[in-house]
């Protein structure tokens, strides 16, 4: 009798067990690294994008009705921008050198985290802003790989879950078959 309710027990733990396998087909696969790539795609863009924080603004023609003999007067903007130009002093010689072409490639600082990620991807982090490009086109490569992977999962999950189900119940099958021989 004992036999019979271990046997019970042991078979609805193998449908369990095989109810969480199944369960674990129907997660994708490779989201950590699809995300990290994204992420870090993101991440070297913003280095690269030209920051154009000053928006042109669109000056806006007002008009003054102006009585006879009246003045109109600068807005204080104007009037400051006038003095600048009208009265020019001699300045100090500038001591900065003029900057070469290594100023449009700036060098990027990194830190532990950065250099971490960067080491996950199993990729070189960028030294300095001409290196981004390359960068970005093999982090696009990664990702299609990746994507063409998950793909692939999507296609062989039905058969794979297929597979898990009938091999578990080619097991517990056997496992009968040597309980009936014990038995008797």
């Amino acid at each position: 009798k004992a036999a019979e309710e271990r046997a019970e027990r042991q078979k609805e733990y193998d449908l369990r067990k095989k109810q969480r396998e199944v369960e674990k087909l129907d997660e994708q696969p490779y989201v950590a690294e699809i995300t990290l790539i994204e992420q870090t795609m993101k991440f070297c863009r913003t280095m690269v994008a030209p920051k154009d924080d000053k928006k042109e603004e669109e000056k806006k023609e007002i008009v003054h009705n102006v009585p006879d003999g009246g003045e109109l007067l600068k807005s204080k903007k104007e009037r400051e921008e006038e003095e600048f130009l009208v009265a020019p002093t001699k300045g100090k010689k500038s001591k900065n050198k003029p900057k070469s072409e290594s100023a449009s490639a700036k060098s990027i600082k990194h830190n532990a985290e950065t250099f971490r990620l960067f080491d996950q991807l199993k990729l070189d982090a960028p030294l300095s802003t001409d290196d981004v490009p390359a960068l970005l086109e093999k982090l696009q490569a990664k990702l299609e790989d990746y994507q063409a992977k998950v793909k692939e999962w999507e296609e062989k999950r039905e058969d794979m879950k297929k597979e898990i189900l009938e091999g578990m119940t080619e097991k517990e099958e056997k496992a009968e078959a040597e309980e009936a021989k014990t038995d008797e």
